[in-house]
């Protein structure tokens, strides 16, 4: 404390920047008396997670347990968050305090020197390690197989490619993969969107295998799922490329698109043809000669598709299910699922639930 206090003798704030170390100190009156407020330390936001903790500069006072638990409660902030908390705390005790640029830009260069050192010194250690991240080229390999919706390419990518690391965000293994299984499923977000997956499901599709990794407690079962979730969405995305190969004509096109968005809604003849410009006769005829299945019949059959993945991954109750999916009733709803795939709804719940 009285070394920082030293270096602030001779004006009213300083920021302090000790490797990747980041503390504000300024002093306010107070009863005719001058104090000090001292905040830190924070890490920098541009770390997704915190460094090795042996790297602060008051490890040595801490057992390697103790500094895992740190890890956790040390602060990682950006320097616009950084700048507005001290202009804050300032404003707060000491009625007055600089701009935010101006704080923003005080002694940049020195943060800026700090984090390019950090970088310089972990870059050469990856560099002579050779085991802290995965090549960019054996990540794309993997995403170009997902945007292509080639599952049995990636299956035999990940066969074939050394293990994926993710680099150095955390000295915990499995918060280390946890962190990099986010990022890589991220990624393979994108690329299935940008191979055909429709957005809303994709980003729906994330967020599922996010929730569900957070839960793994074993190296094993978050591997496992991490891959998974790329060959679940190579599979939606090959789904899509299928369904692309047969060109309809553009008011069939339009009227598919219009059924597969308003699934939980009633979903009347009349309107899908006034949607795309025809007669409700005419449109009944020309769905049924491109697609060779009558309107009403496609309708049911995408309900049921969408009532069978609500029955396997949901606990829902089979009368929520058939009011979602707009059946007239709960018994219709079973006679059409019975009729459609030999089975009852509780029936197919109970063989196919994934819900643990």
């Amino acid at each position: 404390m009285n070394d920082f206090i030293h270096r602030i003798n001779q004006k009213d704030y300083d920021i302090l920047c000790q490797d990747n170390e980041l503390y504000f100190i300024f002093a306010f009156p107070y009863n005719q008396k001058r104090y000090y407020c001292l905040g830190g330390p924070m890490l920098f936001s541009e770390f997704l997670v915190p460094m090795s903790m042996h790297a602060l500069s008051f490890s040595n006072s801490f057992s390697t347990k103790e500094l895992e638990l740190l890890s956790d409660v040390l602060p990682v902030v950006s320097l616009p968050f950084f700048s507005s908390s001290l202009r804050m705390t300032m404003l707060f005790l000491n009625k007055e305090a600089p701009e935010l640029e101006d704080i923003s830009s005080y002694r940049l260069s020195d943060i800026q020197n700090q984090m390019k050192g950090i970088f310089i010194s972990e870059l050469f250690e990856n560099r002579e390690v050779v085991r802290n991240h995965t090549s960019y080229r054996h990540e794309l390999a993997v995403l170009h197989c997902v945007r292509q919706g080639n599952v049995a390419l990636l299956e035999s990518t990940y066969r074939s490619l050394p293990r994926i690391i993710y680099g150095n965000m955390s000295t915990t293994p499995l918060r280390q993969l946890f962190y990099g299984s986010i990022a890589n499923t991220t990624l393979v977000t994108r690329y299935a969107i940008e191979g055909g997956m429709e957005e809303e499901a994709a980003f729906t599709l994330s967020d599922v295998y996010i929730r569900r990794m957070e839960k793994c407690r074993t190296l094993y079962e978050l591997n496992a799922l991490n891959e998974r979730m790329a060959i679940d969405f190579t599979e939606h995305v090959a789904k899509a490329h299928a369904r692309t190969v047969t060109t309809y004509s553009l008011p069939i096109t339009c009227c598919i698109d219009r059924i597969l968005l308003n699934l939980h809604h009633k979903i009347s003849l009349t309107e899908l043809a006034r949607e795309v410009g025809l007669t409700p006769k005419y449109l009944s005829y020309l769905f049924h000669k491109e697609t060779g299945t009558k309107l009403t019949t496609f309708i049911e059959e995408k309900r049921i598709e969408e009532a069978k993945n609500l029955l396997a991954f949901s606990q829902y109750s089979l009368n929520r299910i058939s009011e979602y999916l707009a059946f007239t009733s709960q018994s219709y709803f079973i006679a059409v699922f019975k009729k459609k795939t030999g089975m009852t709804p509780k029936g197919y719940r109970n063989r196919y639930s994934k819900i643990v």
